[in-house]
């Protein structure tokens, strides 16, 4: 706006602004104001340095904790696969239940060019020297996750249609011991024992290695 008045005459009361540091023009205007040192703010990147450090900590805490996550994980799995024989056993004893006869676990331990332990379930197992009719269902297990130790009799637990173990019979044990993770340094042993009144329990070590 100027600073003269509709007829020519300077508007009263209206100082000029002249003079003044940082600004430019004889009328003040704001928007000419040119920026001081403290207005530029410096860059919030980070350095090349930094992002070197930050992935050379990252490196360091991935080397150090990945062989503890690798033990880990193949912990984990020799624990599923002797979980998986306690689940084989109390499914073959709720069949034979079903049945009210008798209901078989076979373990077919892997040879040394196989790559699968495997647990049939057979229904009414007849006895000697009658085959061992067709399984109803195998499960394979990864010989990479555990080794088996020792089985019972026959490599057999069998339940009756009352749900009690009937092989081995008595006093035989019926322990199935085994031992992973196959190939590890630090191997752990866990036994799958099933009782005289079918119970099935799983005993795992009191300190893992």
């Amino acid at each position: 706006m100027s600073s003269r008045g509709l007829w020519g005459r300077p508007w009263a009361g209206v100082p000029r602004l002249t003079g003044v540091p940082g600004l430019t023009g004889a009328t003040g205007d704001a928007s000419s104001v040119a920026p001081g040192p403290s207005d530029r703010r410096p860059s919030s990147g980070f350095t090349l340095l930094e992002l070197l450090i930050v992935l050379a900590i990252v490196a360091l805490v991935v080397g150090v904790s990945a062989p503890w996550i690798q033990k880990i994980a193949r912990r984990n799995k020799f624990r599923s696969a002797a979980s998986e024989i306690q689940s084989t056993l109390l499914a073959t004893r709720m069949r034979a239940v079903r049945l009210n006869g008798t209901a078989s676990m076979v373990v077919h331990p892997a040879a040394p060019t196989e790559s699968m332990h495997l647990l049939q379930t057979v229904e009414l197992d007849p006895p000697s020297p009658t085959p061992t009719p067709n399984p109803t269902r195998t499960l394979p297990l990864s010989t990479d996750a555990l080794a088996f130790l020792t089985l019972p009799v026959n490599s057999k637990v069998s339940f009756d249609g009352n749900g009690r173990r009937v092989a081995p019979a008595g006093a035989l044990s019926s322990d199935i011991v085994v031992e992973g993770p196959t190939g590890a340094g630090d191997r752990n042993q866990i036994t799958i024992r099933t009782s005289m009144t079918g119970r099935v329990e799983v005993i795992t070590p009191a300190v893992w290695q």
